[in-house]
């Protein structure tokens, strides 16, 4: 849509890969920039899951991970060795993510502290859940705001702070 329309320019894609026990994986793009957002299936089933998308794994900017449980980082190492993409996480969740060997490129973010990938702006906050440093996340990008809280255990007032006003919600 063209500026000054009246509609907003949300331009964002997000895909739900992978959610439950099994595994969790999210896919988010602006068209210029794209993550995953935890990657919790083998490197292979997440690869699949891209390509049915129409998504070509080495189209991957980043991987970012929410906390050190398998089934959020089960694929992470190997797709960042794979493909050469940094990895985004708490120290906590670095220490405590023993399984996904060695990462070439660690980016380490601080709860409360937003981070960029290029012109996506990522804010992590804490949420409720049994792991050294769960967060979830929103994430700008022009005037759209998505709140992603996976694992969530209760919705406290900071979370409930932090959501308010997303576009989506997931």
């Amino acid at each position: 849509m063209p500026v000054g329309s009246g509609i907003p320019d949300y331009n964002l894609a997000v895909c739900v890969l992978a959610s439950g026990s099994k595994g969790n994986a999210i896919y988010l793009s602006n068209g210029s920039v794209s993550v995953l957002i935890d990657a919790g299936l083998s490197g292979i089933e997440i690869e699949r899951r891209l390509e049915s998308i129409d998504v070509r794994p080495k189209d991957i900017n980043a991987i970012i991970l929410t906390h050190e449980h398998v089934d959020h980082v089960r694929g992470v190492g190997v797709l960042s060795r794979r493909f050469g993409l940094p990895v985004y996480l708490t120290d906590k969740t670095r220490k405590a993510a023993t399984n996904i060997g060695t990462i070439d490129d660690v980016k380490v973010f601080g709860c409360g502290s937003p981070f960029k990938i290029d012109n996506m702006t990522f804010h992590p906050f804490s949420v409720s859940h049994d792991a050294e440093d769960p967060v979830g996340f929103t994430v700008k990008h022009n005037e759209a705001k998505i709140g992603i809280a996976t694992d969530l255990g209760i919705a406290t007032a900071m979370v409930k702070e932090h959501l308010k006003d997303c576009s989506l919600l997931v």
